[in-house]
Protein backbone atom coordinates (compact mmCIF):
# COMPACT_ATOMS: atom_id res chain seq x y z
CA UNK A 1 0.00 0.00 0.00
CA UNK A 2 1.17 3.30 -1.20
CA UNK A 3 2.08 6.05 1.65
CA UNK A 4 0.30 9.11 2.41
CA UNK A 5 -2.35 7.91 0.09
CA UNK A 6 -6.34 8.00 1.39
CA UNK A 7 -6.66 4.02 1.63
CA UNK A 8 -2.86 4.48 3.41
CA UNK A 9 -4.17 6.88 6.18
CA UNK A 10 -7.62 4.73 6.76
CA UNK A 11 -6.10 1.98 7.59
CA UNK A 12 -3.99 3.32 10.39
CA UNK A 13 -6.68 4.47 12.35
CA UNK A 14 -6.74 0.40 12.60
CA UNK A 15 -3.04 0.34 14.18
CA UNK A 16 -0.59 2.37 16.39
CA UNK A 17 1.77 3.80 13.76
CA UNK A 18 5.20 4.61 14.65
CA UNK A 19 4.68 8.50 14.53
CA UNK A 20 1.99 7.58 16.93
CA UNK A 21 4.30 6.64 19.63
CA UNK A 22 5.89 10.16 20.38
CA UNK A 23 1.98 11.42 20.55
CA UNK A 24 1.54 8.71 23.71
CA UNK A 25 5.03 8.76 24.88
CA UNK A 26 4.76 12.67 25.37
CA UNK A 27 7.68 13.59 23.80
CA UNK A 28 6.29 14.98 20.32
CA UNK A 29 7.17 18.03 20.19
CA UNK A 30 5.25 18.89 16.92
CA UNK A 31 1.98 20.94 16.41
CA UNK A 32 -0.88 20.74 14.03
CA UNK A 33 -2.28 23.48 11.57
CA UNK A 34 -4.10 24.91 14.20
CA UNK A 35 -1.31 25.31 16.55
CA UNK A 36 -2.22 22.57 19.04
CA UNK A 37 -0.17 19.69 19.46
CA UNK A 38 -1.37 16.44 18.78
CA UNK A 39 -2.00 14.71 22.19
CA UNK A 40 -3.36 10.95 22.93
CA UNK A 41 -6.61 12.28 23.43
CA UNK A 42 -6.72 14.06 19.98
CA UNK A 43 -4.74 11.04 18.35
CA UNK A 44 -7.75 8.73 20.27
CA UNK A 45 -10.68 10.83 18.52
CA UNK A 46 -8.64 10.39 15.16
CA UNK A 47 -8.58 6.76 15.29
CA UNK A 48 -12.15 6.39 16.34
CA UNK A 49 -13.07 8.63 13.14
CA UNK A 50 -14.37 11.47 15.15
CA UNK A 51 -12.09 13.66 13.85
CA UNK A 52 -10.08 14.90 11.12
CA UNK A 53 -6.95 16.20 12.01
CA UNK A 54 -5.20 18.26 9.78
CA UNK A 55 -1.49 17.83 10.39
CA UNK A 56 -0.27 19.29 6.83
CA UNK A 57 2.07 22.48 8.00
CA UNK A 58 4.73 24.05 5.97
CA UNK A 59 7.20 22.19 7.49
CA UNK A 60 5.65 18.82 7.35
CA UNK A 61 4.94 19.60 3.60
CA UNK A 62 8.93 20.49 2.89
CA UNK A 63 10.09 17.11 4.42
CA UNK A 64 7.63 15.06 2.55
CA UNK A 65 8.47 17.01 -1.05
CA UNK A 66 12.25 16.31 0.35
CA UNK A 67 12.02 12.40 1.58
CA UNK A 68 13.00 11.29 -1.93
CA UNK A 69 16.34 13.73 -2.75
CA UNK A 70 16.91 12.35 1.19
CA UNK A 71 16.71 8.86 0.88
CA UNK A 72 18.92 8.90 -2.76
CA UNK A 73 21.57 10.76 -0.33
CA UNK A 74 21.47 8.05 1.75
CA UNK A 75 21.70 5.62 -0.50
CA UNK A 76 24.73 7.28 -1.97
CA UNK A 77 26.48 7.21 1.77
CA UNK A 78 25.75 3.40 2.01
CA UNK A 79 25.57 2.03 -1.29
CA UNK A 80 22.11 0.22 -0.57
CA UNK A 81 18.76 0.67 -2.62
CA UNK A 82 16.05 1.46 0.13
CA UNK A 83 12.49 1.07 -0.54
CA UNK A 84 9.45 2.32 1.28
CA UNK A 85 7.55 -0.48 3.22
CA UNK A 86 4.64 -0.84 6.23
CA UNK A 87 5.67 -3.65 8.60
CA UNK A 88 3.63 -5.55 11.66
CA UNK A 89 4.54 -6.13 14.76
CA UNK A 90 4.94 -9.70 14.65
CA UNK A 91 3.34 -10.82 18.52
CA UNK A 92 1.05 -7.14 19.28
CA UNK A 93 -2.42 -6.91 16.19
CA UNK A 94 -1.94 -3.09 16.81
CA UNK A 95 1.34 -2.45 16.22
CA UNK A 96 2.69 -1.00 12.85
CA UNK A 97 5.32 1.43 11.10
CA UNK A 98 5.42 2.95 7.79
CA UNK A 99 9.13 2.31 6.89
CA UNK A 100 10.97 5.45 4.93
CA UNK A 101 13.38 2.68 3.61
CA UNK A 102 14.25 -0.84 4.15
CA UNK A 103 17.25 -2.52 2.21
CA UNK A 104 16.88 -5.59 -0.43
CA UNK A 105 17.70 -7.90 2.07
CA UNK A 106 15.29 -6.53 4.73
CA UNK A 107 18.11 -6.64 7.22
CA UNK A 108 18.41 -2.94 7.66
CA UNK A 109 15.67 0.11 8.05
CA UNK A 110 16.19 3.79 7.92
CA UNK A 111 14.23 6.56 9.08
CA UNK A 112 14.40 9.57 7.06
CA UNK A 113 14.32 13.27 8.49
CA UNK A 114 14.52 16.28 6.73
CA UNK A 115 15.67 18.47 10.09
CA UNK A 116 15.77 21.85 11.68
CA UNK A 117 19.68 22.99 12.43
CA UNK A 118 18.84 22.23 15.67
CA UNK A 119 17.51 18.40 15.40
CA UNK A 120 20.64 17.83 12.75
CA UNK A 121 23.73 18.77 15.55
CA UNK A 122 22.18 16.79 17.63
CA UNK A 123 22.45 13.55 15.23
CA UNK A 124 26.15 15.00 14.80
CA UNK A 125 26.22 14.42 18.01
CA UNK A 126 25.52 10.71 17.59
CA UNK A 127 21.85 11.11 19.37
CA UNK A 128 18.63 11.02 17.92
CA UNK A 129 16.31 13.94 19.03
CA UNK A 130 14.01 12.94 21.85
CA UNK A 131 11.16 13.67 20.25
CA UNK A 132 12.08 10.96 17.33
CA UNK A 133 13.49 8.31 19.81
CA UNK A 134 9.89 6.39 20.44
CA UNK A 135 9.40 5.97 16.28
CA UNK A 136 12.57 4.48 15.66
CA UNK A 137 12.24 1.99 18.66
CA UNK A 138 8.97 1.23 17.27
CA UNK A 139 10.09 0.92 14.01
CA UNK A 140 12.40 -1.34 15.32
CA UNK A 141 9.78 -3.28 17.43
CA UNK A 142 8.44 -4.45 14.13
CA UNK A 143 11.06 -4.82 12.51
CA UNK A 144 12.50 -6.99 14.62
CA UNK A 145 15.68 -6.23 14.15
CA UNK A 146 18.36 -5.04 16.38
CA UNK A 147 19.65 -2.26 14.87
CA UNK A 148 18.56 0.52 12.38
CA UNK A 149 19.72 3.98 11.05
CA UNK A 150 18.06 7.31 12.02
CA UNK A 151 18.80 9.67 8.96
CA UNK A 152 19.44 13.30 9.71
CA UNK A 153 18.80 15.82 6.22
CA UNK A 154 19.64 19.46 6.20
CA UNK A 155 20.62 22.00 3.90
CA UNK A 156 22.28 19.43 1.31
CA UNK A 157 24.37 17.31 4.47
CA UNK A 158 23.18 13.53 5.60
CA UNK A 159 24.35 11.95 8.70
CA UNK A 160 23.54 8.56 9.95
CA UNK A 161 23.01 7.93 13.39
CA UNK A 162 23.38 3.81 14.25
CA UNK A 163 20.48 2.89 16.71
CA UNK A 164 19.99 0.38 18.91
CA UNK A 165 17.24 -1.98 20.27
CA UNK A 166 16.50 -0.06 23.74
CA UNK A 167 14.67 -2.68 25.66
CA UNK A 168 14.12 -0.91 28.76
CA UNK A 169 12.59 1.99 26.81
CA UNK A 170 10.51 -0.80 24.64
CA UNK A 171 8.98 -2.14 27.67
CA UNK A 172 7.52 1.24 28.89
CA UNK A 173 6.53 1.70 25.39
CA UNK A 174 4.90 -1.42 25.18
CA UNK A 175 2.98 -0.72 28.15
CA UNK A 176 1.98 2.91 27.28
CA UNK A 177 0.74 1.68 23.54
CA UNK A 178 -1.37 -1.17 25.51
CA UNK A 179 -2.81 1.73 27.72
CA UNK A 180 -3.85 3.95 24.82
CA UNK A 181 -5.00 1.08 23.03
CA UNK A 182 -7.26 0.15 25.76
CA UNK A 183 -8.87 3.11 25.80
CA UNK A 184 -9.83 2.93 21.62
CA UNK A 185 -11.17 -0.64 21.92
CA UNK A 186 -13.40 0.42 24.75
CA UNK A 187 -14.44 3.48 23.46
CA UNK A 188 -13.18 5.53 26.55
CA UNK A 189 -11.81 9.14 26.12
CA UNK A 190 -8.29 9.33 27.81
CA UNK A 191 -7.74 12.03 29.88
CA UNK A 192 -6.63 15.77 29.06
CA UNK A 193 -3.32 17.72 29.09
CA UNK A 194 -2.43 20.77 28.99
CA UNK A 195 -1.28 20.10 25.64
CA UNK A 196 -5.19 19.96 24.49
CA UNK A 197 -5.81 23.37 25.24
CA UNK A 198 -5.51 26.66 23.34
CA UNK A 199 -4.07 29.92 25.21
CA UNK A 200 -7.02 32.52 24.18
CA UNK A 201 -6.99 35.84 24.21
CA UNK A 202 -8.78 38.40 26.89
CA UNK A 203 -11.82 38.49 24.92
CA UNK A 204 -12.48 35.14 25.38
CA UNK A 205 -12.03 35.44 29.42
CA UNK A 206 -14.87 37.45 29.36
CA UNK A 207 -17.45 35.70 27.35
CA UNK A 208 -15.46 32.54 29.79
CA UNK A 209 -16.04 34.40 32.83
CA UNK A 210 -20.05 35.71 31.84
CA UNK A 211 -20.70 31.73 31.18
CA UNK A 212 -19.21 30.76 34.28
CA UNK A 213 -21.39 33.31 36.29
CA UNK A 214 -24.27 32.69 34.52
CA UNK A 215 -23.99 28.76 35.16
CA UNK A 216 -23.35 29.41 38.95
CA UNK A 217 -26.28 31.09 39.02
CA UNK A 218 -28.43 28.67 37.44
CA UNK A 219 -26.97 26.26 39.91
CA UNK A 220 -28.20 28.18 43.14
CA UNK A 221 -31.88 28.44 40.76
CA UNK A 222 -31.89 24.89 40.74
CA UNK A 223 -31.43 24.37 44.47
CA UNK A 224 -34.00 26.92 45.25
CA UNK A 225 -36.25 25.39 42.95
CA UNK A 226 -35.58 21.83 44.83
CA UNK A 227 -36.37 23.22 47.56
CA UNK A 228 -39.79 25.33 46.54
CA UNK A 229 -40.64 22.37 44.98
CA UNK A 230 -40.32 20.01 47.80
CA UNK A 231 -42.51 22.37 49.75
CA UNK A 232 -45.02 22.92 47.40
CA UNK A 233 -45.37 18.66 46.98
CA UNK A 234 -45.60 18.67 50.56
CA UNK A 235 -48.97 20.66 50.43
CA UNK A 236 -50.03 19.09 47.77
CA UNK A 237 -50.60 15.66 49.84
CA UNK A 238 -49.24 13.63 46.80
CA UNK A 239 -52.42 14.31 44.44
CA UNK A 240 -53.22 16.89 41.77
CA UNK A 241 -53.81 20.14 42.93
CA UNK A 242 -54.41 23.62 42.18
CA UNK A 243 -55.38 27.52 43.04
CA UNK A 244 -55.04 30.85 41.61
CA UNK A 245 -55.45 29.89 38.49
CA UNK A 246 -51.92 27.66 38.70
CA UNK A 247 -52.20 23.57 38.28
CA UNK A 248 -50.57 21.36 39.89
CA UNK A 249 -50.23 17.95 38.07
CA UNK A 250 -48.39 14.56 38.60
CA UNK A 251 -47.94 11.77 35.47
CA UNK A 252 -46.48 8.84 35.15
CA UNK A 253 -44.58 7.20 32.33
CA UNK A 254 -42.32 4.25 31.67
CA UNK A 255 -39.08 3.48 32.64
CA UNK A 256 -36.14 3.23 30.10
CA UNK A 257 -35.35 -0.64 29.08
CA UNK A 258 -32.39 -1.94 31.11
CA UNK A 259 -30.92 -4.13 28.16
CA UNK A 260 -28.29 -5.48 30.16
CA UNK A 261 -30.80 -8.14 31.91
CA UNK A 262 -32.03 -9.20 28.63
CA UNK A 263 -30.73 -13.07 28.12
CA UNK A 264 -31.27 -12.53 24.34
CA UNK A 265 -28.76 -9.35 24.36
CA UNK A 266 -26.06 -11.19 26.04
CA UNK A 267 -22.83 -11.13 24.43
CA UNK A 268 -24.46 -8.81 21.46
CA UNK A 269 -22.50 -5.94 20.40
CA UNK A 270 -24.79 -2.95 21.55
CA UNK A 271 -22.41 -0.18 19.90
CA UNK A 272 -23.30 -0.93 15.66
CA UNK A 273 -26.66 0.49 17.37
CA UNK A 274 -25.55 3.15 18.57
CA UNK A 275 -26.91 6.95 17.08
CA UNK A 276 -23.89 9.34 16.38
CA UNK A 277 -21.29 10.17 18.91
CA UNK A 278 -22.49 13.93 20.21
CA UNK A 279 -19.87 16.58 21.23
CA UNK A 280 -20.09 17.85 25.07
CA UNK A 281 -18.62 21.25 26.37
CA UNK A 282 -17.66 21.96 29.97
CA UNK A 283 -16.82 24.85 31.27
CA UNK A 284 -15.25 25.39 35.16
CA UNK A 285 -12.92 27.52 36.62
CA UNK A 286 -8.90 26.30 36.93
CA UNK A 287 -7.49 25.37 39.80
CA UNK A 288 -5.64 28.23 41.31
Amino acid sequence: MDQNTPEWLKMRRNYVGASDSPIIMGTCKFKMADGRKKTPNLLWQEKLGLVELNSITAATRYGHDMEDTARQSYEKMTDELMVPKVVYHSNIPYMMASLDGINLEEDLAVEIKNCSAVDHETARGGTVPLHYYAQVQHQLACTGHEKMHYFSFHKGEGIIVDVLKDIPYLDELYAKLANFWAYVENMEEPPLTDDDFIERDHAWVIFAGRLLDVKERKKLLAIEEKEIETALRDLSENVNSRSGGIRYTCSTRKGAVNYAVIPELEGIDLDQYRKDSTKTWTLKAEKQ
